[in-house]
C-alpha cells in the first residue's frame, strides 16, 4: 500500500500499516495512529477511521477537536 496527498497545505504520506496502527509521514514527521484514535502533529489532527486489506481511511483536520 502506498499513498500520499496534500491536505490543508500539509503533505501526508502513508508509510506503513502494522496491525491496527497506521504510520504516516505528515509534513516530514512520522506519526503512529491506532484505528479510531487521533494524534496531532505539525498543527493538524490525524484520525485513522478504518483499515482493511484494500484501503486505509484517514481524516486530517486543522488542529485537534477532541483534545488528543
Amino acid at each position: 500500500m502506498s499513498a500520499k496527498a496534500s491536505v490543508l497545505g500539509v503533505d501526508a504520506k502513508l508509510v506503513s500499516v502494522e496491525g491496527d496502527t497506521v504510520v504516516l509521514s505528515v509534513a516530514g514527521q512520522e506519526v503512529s495512529v491506532p484505528v479510531g484514535q487521533t494524534r496531532s502533529t505539525s498543527g493538524v489532527g490525524v484520525t485513522v477511521q478504518q483499515v482493511t486489506e484494500d484501503k486505509v481511511v484517514v481524516r486530517v483536520s486543522s488542529g485537534t477537536s477532541n483534545g488528543s
